[in-house]
């Protein structure tokens, strides 16, 4: 009796080692991410995987094995998946075709890469699908097609007409030309061309019995005839007090306009103000106001001292602002 117990208590000590070892010799469900690799679908649901059970793996979406060859199982031993031969990278979909008046811009040519498609100058995108992207089987989209710019009829003038009789629209680059009605000038330029964004430039231009009159803001006119102004009158300039003139104060009507081109009245600059501890030297503190071209100096106020002393104490008045100045100073340290 004695050994008959002793006997069924080492059989089920023995049932139950053999249980726990079952129960351990299992696998969870492998993933090697790093290798761009998915489980096959069969194996998805399943979370665990008793030992010697073998699982197939397979590319990710837009990704081939980098070596065809390599084993794409891997098997359970004990509670460990062996080593997964497969490995795989970007599929590549080889430069886009070319297309005729353009080019790609991209960064590259591989699965998730993005290439753009650029008219060349003078032509635009047929469509509004510009973006072409890498995928799976290949570039999606359609090839793009970049028509000529065109541009509507060109504007007319008065007292004036084009050289040829004007068409419904015209394609990029191409040039039209005015002509005046008898005894007129032409103001500006005779030729325009159709630009890249469909529009004719420069501005059209004006046919007139001479030039303009010019509208110079503080000028007063000290010279020459009053308007109207035939070919050939001239006009001397000369600026209100304190302001200052840039360009020539004698001008000519010509069949290309005024020439050279009317001066311009610069107004004083009022008196400078910096922070960074500065204050203007003596001698330009009593102006209050500082024809264009003035340069005045700067010093640190008393007890600081330049934070650089190789920069410019100095700024200048440009066109009633002053440059900026470069000094700044900061409190000496006594020792």
């Amino acid at each position: 009796m004695g050994f008959k117990l002793q006997y069924l208590c080492a059989a089920a000590l023995f049932l139950c080692l053999m249980k726990a070892v079952n129960i351990r010799a299992q696998c969870t469900q492998p993933s090697f991410e790093s290798r761009n690799v998915d489980l096959s679908g069969s194996y998805l649901t399943t979370q665990s995987f008793p030992d010697g059970s073998t699982v197939m793996f397979e590319c990710m979406i837009g990704h081939k094995p980098v070596n065809s060859k390599a084993s794409q199982s891997v098997t359970c031993r004990g509670d460990q998946w062996t080593s997964l031969e497969l490995n795989c990278i970007r599929k590549s979909c080889g430069s886009p075709p070319d297309f005729q008046n353009g080019k790609y811009e991209g960064t590259g040519v591989l699965f998730g890469d993005k290439m753009t498609a650029v008219c060349n100058k003078g032509y635009m995108l047929a469509g509004q699908m510009k973006d072409r992207w890498c995928r799976d089987d290949g570039w999606d989209g359609r090839d793009p097609v970049c028509e000529v710019v065109k541009c509507e009829a060109p504007p007319t003038i008065e007292n004036g007409q084009l050289d040829e009789v004007p068409r419904d629209s015209y394609d990029y680059s191409e040039v039209v030309s005015y002509k005046c009605n008898r005894g007129l000038s032409l103001i500006g330029s005779s030729t325009l061309n159709c630009s890249e964004d469909g529009t004719f430039k420069p501005d059209p231009p004006k046919c007139l019995d001479g030039c303009p009159n010019p509208d110079i803001p503080h000028a007063t006119r000290i010279g020459g005839k009053s308007p109207p102004y035939k070919l050939g009158n001239f006009i001397d300039y000369k600026c209100a007090v304190g302001y200052t003139m840039i360009g020539d104060y004698h001008i000519v009507c010509s069949p290309q306009g005024w020439k050279p081109d009317p001066p311009k009245c610069i107004g004083p600059c009022s008196l400078p103000v910096f922070g960074g501890y500065v204050t203007l030297t003596e001698e330009f503190r009593s102006q209050k106001s500082f024809p264009h071209g003035s340069k005045v100096t700067f010093d640190c106020i008393r007890g600081h001292k330049p934070v650089d002393s190789t920069v410019s104490k100095s700024v200048t008045c440009e066109e009633t602002k002053w440059t900026e100045l470069l000094l700044t100073c900061k409190g000496k340290y006594c020792h």
